[in-house]
């Protein structure tokens, strides 16, 4: 049989006929020119969105995921690793798609690519600088790792596409799609075993049944953590938008004081200020019985509300204020200091301080 191929009118070999002769010839270079489209893409998101657009979506993507170490960084390896993972499909399968497949691709893809070009840091500038708040460290995390993932599945893809191409092999688009894929998820997994935990539930937050502190033992006789912050406040509206609360109670051994703690977790530092701000003046814990002193402070995106006093109750005398304040502030800077990984203790000032010096 004879195995030369048909030659047109011309005597030229069909077109179709002449790529399958150099099969691997266009392997890959669909991919790499993503990359200037990405380059300009990213200059116009920045320029149009900016600080104000990454902040609202950490904010959305806090809410959203509870803030927990492992869920941030997921949010943060889907947001770079997903509309990768789409517009590798897209690009490779185009000549297949139908015109409406097409346009419904794009309302898919390009609000997920503006999402995910907010993060990705310019010229003179470091991912530290693109993330803030609560999860900041789980969500860069996540980002980095897709980033990862992306470069090695793109320089899988290339080198496969260069052997495909000297061995004159075909490589099929579904392969290649595969690859890529496949680096992407397999980085999302090193991303999760390389996560610190965001100290949000009271396991975590309030790790010590016992600590020390300016001479003076504090020893916590409960505590606990729940969605939301029902129960905090009589007015629960005080505290809208809120995500999780951790509580605990302290006595000590230098005294008779109780302290009880109450943290109100926001999904940024910015709502957290604006709802102490709007705090009355005579705010009350719910809960917390006899006379008590009640200071309430931001730390991040926690609202603080520290009561103390005595154990029985008993008014409290104007000589007491400034030891029981100092056994509220030990326990308020021991919660922020797992909140920030540096424990340190306060100083005392102002007429607050140990009541045994």
């Amino acid at each position: 049989m004879d195995a030369t191929p048909e030659r047109d009118g011309d005597g030229t070999v069909p077109r179709s006929t002449t790529d399958a002769a150099r099969p691997g010839r266009h392997a890959g270079h669909w991919l790499v020119g993503l990359f200037p489209l990405a380059f300009l893409g990213h200059l116009v998101v920045q320029v149009v969105f900016g600080a104000e657009g990454r902040a609202w979506f950490q904010e959305r993507a806090c809410a959203t995921s509870g803030c927990t170490g492992p869920a941030m960084t997921v949010v943060g390896w889907l947001l770079i690793a997903l509309p990768f993972l789409l517009v590798v499909p897209y690009i490779a399968y185009w000549s297949r798609l139908n015109p409406p497949a097409r346009a419904a691709g794009l309302v898919v893809v390009v609000p997920l690519a503006v999402a995910g070009l907010l993060f990705v840091p310019g010229r003179g500038s470091s991912l530290d600088e693109l993330v803030d708040g609560p999860g900041s460290d789980a969500l860069a995390t996540g980002i980095t790792w897709a980033g990862v993932g992306i470069a090695v599945g793109v320089l899988a893809l290339l080198v496969v596409s260069v052997i495909a191409a000297r061995r004159r092999a075909v490589l099929p688009k579904l392969w290649s799609t595969l690859t890529t894929i496949g680096a992407c998820v397999a980085m999302l997994g090193v991303a999760l075993g390389r996560v610190a935990p965001v100290p949000v539930t009271a396991a975590q937050a309030l790790p010590e049944r016992t600590f020390t502190a300016a001479g003076d033992t504090l020893t916590r006789t409960a505590a606990r953590d729940q969605p939301g912050c029902a129960g905090v406040l009589p007015d629960e509206g005080l505290l809208d938008g809120c995500l999780r609360t951790v509580e605990g109670t302290w006595t000590t051994d230098d005294s008779d004081a109780v302290v009880h703690l109450a943290a109100v977790f926001f999904p940024s530092e910015s709502m957290a200020r604006d709802r102490r701000a709007g705090l009355p003046d005579d705010v009350a814990q719910t809960g917390v019985t006899g006379d008590v002193l009640t200071v309430e402070s931001v730390s991040g995106s926690w609202v603080l509300f520290s009561s103390v006093g005595h154990a029985d109750g008993r008014t409290i005398a104007e000589a007491d204020r400034g030891w029981l304040l100092w056994s509220s502030g030990q326990v308020a800077y021991r919660f922020i200091g797992h909140q920030v990984g540096f424990l340190v203790a306060p100083s005392p000032k102002n007429g607050i301080g140990p009541r045994t010096p």
